[in-house]
């Protein structure tokens, strides 16, 4: 064995810091940019909001203003002598039978006993209209007869369900549940929450600052986070089958002309700071200047990824729609596309598209994933032109409406198609067929059947 020492020089691409936080911006969602930027403000007093964004956050817990209410949901809606009456006990009735079957319908039945299932359907009836379960358990205990181990024992059973923080005492503890399966554990918040929420939803952030001894930036990000959690339980739980996409790019044609947008008009425009650069340029205190310096640096850098970042997209976007115009207007299927090819088109890396589409969504006549617009090339016709699985799906469709009273086989499909220049063994014309959820030709014949 011959070990000898030697030199080899060899080129490797490292990124920067700032490269991974450019590319980290770019495949944010505008949903994910405004949280980011909204923290970025709050950190970095060099970055300034057109809008009110101390307002914004702000508002962001007036929902909790009033979560401490404890109204017993069994309580609600409790009717009326008018004539709605019977209308309003039904729909009542449908909103606590909902909240059930979703709650319960989490556990397997064969986990718990008769007597457990009677209990845990008794404590689900116990929760108020928030989704709060403030009770005392041995008032409970004595109400109903159960023991107080057994209502124990049930209730650490439901607490574990979904949505987080259901059955929680009270709001503080419901919030500090949700913070915990996102993984935070910060005392300081959490003292917070159980000592100056009402202070924090009146907006007292100087005095929360002084009491709990950290700085009004600190509070203020508090303030953020707290914002994005849930403070009603039951309300989200029986909203939670609506599921609405927000598109991240809005398309338009006028004329022969698209016209490509973002939407992310409600993230609002951040700037420079005038103020704060106007007092670093005034500032004779060493320390302070380079603060501010640093300070100014990460917010210019930021602005730009974040300009940088819809120039991409908007760009990407429009490559698409040249490549996909048939299919935007619904006047055919989907072209083979891939991200090598976008790149291609843009001189730039593909892995840079994939960035740039990663959970993005378009609309113009219908709202979808940028993500699947890109196809595989499924073969290539007798003109080595490639040709993607939704044409030769098509095509079979069209030969399929076509066929007389003798459905064609799906070899007479397969020659059919070499004909006109597609050639695909027959299992793939199966297959297709299959997927298409079009019968083979003895149903087809023997029930008349046409796509």
């Amino acid at each position: 064995m011959n070990l000898n020492n030697y030199l080899a020089a060899e080129q490797k691409q490292v990124l920067s810091a700032n490269q991974m936080q450019a590319l980290s911006i770019l495949s944010l969602t505008n949903q994910e940019l405004e949280d980011f930027m909204t923290n970025e403000y709050l950190e970095n007093p060099m970055l300034e909001s057109a809008e009110h964004k101390e307002n914004d956050i702000m508002t962001s817990i007036e929902k909790f203003s009033d979560g401490e209410t404890t109204t017993a949901y069994t309580d609600q809606n409790p009717g009326s002598p008018d004539e709605d009456e019977p209308y309003r006990k039904e729909l009542s009735a449908k909103k606590e039978n909902l909240l059930k079957e979703n709650l319960l319908g989490q556990l397997n039945w064969r986990d718990y006993s008769k007597r457990q299932w009677k209990i845990m359907g008794y404590l689900v009836d116990c929760l108020d209209e928030k989704g709060f379960f403030p009770h005392d358990l041995k008032e409970l205990s004595a109400a109903s007869g159960y023991e107080k181990e057994e209502l124990q024992q049930c209730l650490f059973i439901l607490q574990d369900l979904e949505p987080v923080g259901i059955f929680s005492p009270n709001l503080a503890e419901c919030l500090i549940r949700q913070l915990k399966a996102k993984s935070i554990e910060d005392e300081t918040l959490f003292l917070l929450l159980r000592e100056h929420l009402t202070s924090l939803i009146s907006g007292q952030i100087g005095t929360i600052s002084r009491t709990l001894g950290i700085s009004t930036i600190r509070v203020k990000e508090y303030i953020h986070l707290i914002g994005s959690l849930n403070p009603y339980p039951v309300i989200d739980s029986q909203q939670s089958e609506a599921s609405y996409v927000v598109p991240d790019i809005l398309v338009s044609r006028t004329g022969e002309r698209w016209n490509v947008e973002l939407n992310d008009q409600w993230t609002g425009e951040y700037r420079c700071s005038s103020y704060y650069i106007h007092m670093m340029e005034q500032s004779t205190d060493p320390e302070l200047t380079a603060y501010f310096k640093e300070r100014l640096e990460r917010a210019r850098f930021v602005i730009n990824c974040v300009e940088q970042r819809r120039k991409t997209i908007l760009r990407i976007v429009e490559a698409i729609l040249k490549r996909q115009e048939d299919y935007f207007e619904q006047k055919g299927p989907l072209r083979p596309m891939g991200l090598e090819d976008i790149a291609k088109d843009l001189e730039i890396h593909a892995s840079t598209v994939s960035r740039a589409i990663k959970g993005k969504y378009v609309q113009y006549k219908k709202t979808e994933s940028l993500k699947s617009l890109f196809t595989s090339a499924a073969v290539k016709n007798t003109e080595q032109q490639n040709i993607s699985p939704e044409y030769i799906k098509e095509k079979i469709r069209a030969l399929i409406a076509l066929e007389g009273k003798k459905p064609f086989s799906d070899q007479k499909l397969t020659e059919k198609l070499a004909d006109e220049g597609i050639i695909i063994s027959r299992r793939a014309v199966a297959k297709y067929r299959i997927q298409m959820n079009i019968p083979d030709s003895r149903q087809r014949e023997l029930f008349s059947i046409h796509p």
